[in-house]
């Protein structure tokens, strides 16, 4: 079957959707298909280029292909009688970022009138798909609120898995990610300030913007925080990746509301390490279970640093926390063989 992937692109921008978008590309080549991804340019600054993007995927037409399977706002709109989607999420900046300060869209008439836009747009054209997938329930719940449309949850599993190891339980936690506000990795620097233990961090990941790169960086300064935070601003390497994950006594992944338990919490897992997230972190808590798989604290410095501290003085509980997750998501089959399978059927 020739397939197309679609997904959209924001110059030099790139996290876990295009990782995602081409492991599946890889997967269905590995499992006898033909698979190539199409990338829907999408910016947002200014809002009203959002329209246009709408329009552009409306009236894009792929020819030669058999399947299309949808991963992005607005990629998702380009039309094709044999449409699945696996949503990784809508433009959530109309739905449930609404009114916070996640919304990055203004509330004026103008900013109204695009939201009115997208929401008509998801209502009118994703049930033109033959069957819609999201990678979260997270997800599947918003589909449902605001569009009253039906969604089954498929997990996303990793690209590749076995090279992650685990060579010991180290004195820092680790947290890869592109560095963004709804990411928090200021929060996660704040928390440094209120830790007792010899508990250090790791944060590596490209800012999405000089302002947050800045963020980080003032909080850093402001609190001393130089000898306990190591601020890797950029992408590392997956050999940098998979050997910092080795060594780390966890991993912390503290998003808002995330619509997805994240790569970075498979990685951990897959590494045997424990994961420390908050409460309103949204689907982290699949693979995130409370003192058995790692630690769920509020969305505050202090209680983010003393979940730091139980886990640095009580370290003979990682090892068995690390090895849970890795357990869990065996559990939940989150496997490439079946993601393929439902896609194609």
């Amino acid at each position: 079957m020739k397939i197309a992937i679609l997904t959209n692109c924001v110059p030099f921008v790139r996290g876990g959707a295009e990782h995602l978008a081409e492991s599946l590309r890889d997967k269905l080549n590995e499992y006898g298909h033909e698979a190539m991804i199409t990338r829907i340019p999408l910016a947002w600054h200014p809002p009203e280029r959002i329209v246009e993007h709408i329009l552009a995927a409306r009236l894009l037409r792929l020819h030669n292909v058999d399947r299309m399977i949808g991963l992005k706002f607005p990629a998702f709109y380009v039309r094709h009688d044999n449409k699945i989607h696996w949503l990784l999420h809508q433009f959530r900046q109309v739905y449930d970022l609404w009114g916070t300060k996640y919304q990055d869209i203004p509330d004026t008439p103008e900013g109204r009138r695009i939201r009115e836009v997208v929401v008509n747009a998801d209502n009118q054209y994703l049930p033109e798909a033959r069957r819609i997938y999201t990678i979260s329930r997270n997800s599947a719940e918003r589909l449902k609120k605001f569009n009253n449309l039906d969604a089954e949850v498929l997990y996303h599993p990793l690209g590749k898995s076995d090279h992650f190891r685990c060579d010991s339980y180290g004195d820092y936690l680790f947290c890869p990610s592109r560095v963004t506000d709804g990411k928090r990795q200021a929060l996660l620097t704040e928390s440094m300030k209120y830790v007792r233990s010899g508990v250090r961090l790791v944060l590596a990941g490209q800012p999405e913007t000089p302002a947050d790169r800045e963020r980080v960086e003032a909080i850093m300064r402001e609190n001393r925080l130089e000898k306990r935070v190591q601020w890797i601003p950029r992408f590392i390497s997956e050999d940098e990746k998979v050997g910092l994950f080795a060594g780390a006594l966890g991993c912390a992944y503290i998003p808002y509301d995330e619509d997805t338990y994240g790569y970075v919490t498979l990685e951990s897992y897959h590494s045997r390490k424990p994961v420390i997230t908050c409460r309103d972190s949204g689907d982290t808590l699949v693979l995130v279970r409370d003192g058995q798989t790692g630690l769920v604290a509020e969305p505050t410095p202090a209680a983010i640093a003393g979940a730091m501290d139980n886990l640095y003085e009580c370290r003979g509980q990682a090892e068995r926390m690390g090895q849970a997750g890795y357990d869990l998501m065996m559990t939940l089959g989150i496997n490439w063989e079946t993601v393929v399978k439902r896609l194609t059927a």
